[in-house]
């Protein structure tokens, strides 16, 4: 019968000892802890959080296009946001637009801004416009005009090309599709030098 007595007095004693130890316990976390360092506190994002609140903006935004002859150009973004007024105009920064020319031949587009027309199809990209093919010619210009359904594209300021084995300087470019062919058309005070390649 001794067993028994001994342990229901353990457990009648751990019921009232275990409880004030745990009260214990909390009470010592609350007494005892510091107080938060606010310079020590997890670092957020410096983001303006009254100007996301005033502007729409998009992250890396991607917008893609079809040429009349089924070719994808895509553009992509660092961010975009719709102008005030019009959802159809869409102005980005840090622009980057891919073209397949040909099955071997890739342009690469790359400007600071632009501002894009989901209606009429059409990009106006701005701000030091570079562009470059996986054959090795690269093109630097200030604008660069993008009509998607017209398969045509504009430069109507100074441009300057350089490539394997030639440099040329004009006034103006325009591509466009002729029977399914690139067209590439310099003028305005058009001056080249060439140097055949061995």
């Amino acid at each position: 019968m001794a067993a028994p007595n001994t342990y229901s007095t353990v457990v009648s004693w751990a019921k009232i000892i275990l409880p004030l130890v745990a009260l214990g316990l909390l009470s010592t976390l609350f007494l005892f802890s510091r107080t938060p360092d606010p310079n020590r506190a997890i670092p957020f994002a410096a983001v303006d959080v009254e100007e996301l609140a005033r502007e729409q903006r998009l992250g890396n935004p991607r917008f893609a296009g079809t040429l009349p002859d089924g070719r994808e150009v895509i553009f992509t973004a660092e961010r975009a946001a719709p102008v005030a007024g019009d959802p159809n105009l869409i102005e980005a920064d840090g622009v980057e637009a891919r073209i397949d020319m040909t099955e071997r031949i890739i342009l690469l587009v790359v400007a600071g801004g632009g501002l894009f027309d989901l209606r009429a199809q059409m990009a106006d990209l701005a701000q030091s416009v570079q562009l470059t093919t996986s054959d090795g010619y690269q093109l630097s210009t200030e604008e660069l005009h993008f009509e998607l359904r017209a398969s045509t594209v504009d430069a109507p300021g100074n441009v300057a090309l350089t490539g394997p084995g030639v440099e040329l300087t004009a006034g103006r470019m325009q591509i466009s599709s002729v029977d399914g062919n690139d067209v590439v058309v310099f003028n305005e005070g058009v001056r080249v030098l060439y140097a055949p390649r061995d």
